[in-house]
């Protein structure tokens, strides 16, 4: 479970980054809410190492990316962001299924349901996007 633990872990830290990156190349009317979105990933990320230290009683390092990120045209930056959240949200679900530790369940639980949220959101960013 812990290599599962370090692999959201880094995935929301990759998911923070891409979401700044984002709102500094977004329609004005975007970025807020997408850095709203990256606060959530932040927040998803130190929850998950909180937990890797209940387990370990060791403090997670999480790799440093210097990789720059391009974001590219916004509508297709919008429906990959769309596949990775929703996908997070079915890893999240299918973990909380896959553990019997029922707080770890709960948590897991609580993170697919954030991830879905901001799926839903980055449609709604697209519809309005696509309406011009």
């Amino acid at each position: 479970m812990l290599e599962v633990l370090t692999g959201f872990i880094e995935e929301e830290l990759a998911d923070r980054r891409y979401f700044l990156a984002m709102s500094r190349q977004a329609p004005v009317w975007a970025r807020q809410r997408l850095r709203d979105i990256a606060g959530d990933e932040g927040g998803h990320a130190r929850r998950l190492m909180a937990v890797y230290y209940l387990i370990t009683g060791e403090c997670y390092r999480p790799a440093i990316s210097n990789e720059r990120i391009c974001i590219g045209r916004w509508c297709p930056a919008l429906r990959e962001r769309y596949h990775a959240e929703a996908c997070n949200g079915l890893n999240y679900a299918r973990s909380a299924d896959g553990t019997t530790d029922p707080c770890l369940a709960r948590l897991f639980n609580e993170l697919s349901a954030d991830e879905y949220r901001h799926a839903d959101e980055l449609m709604a960013m697209l519809e309005r996007a696509i309406q011009g």
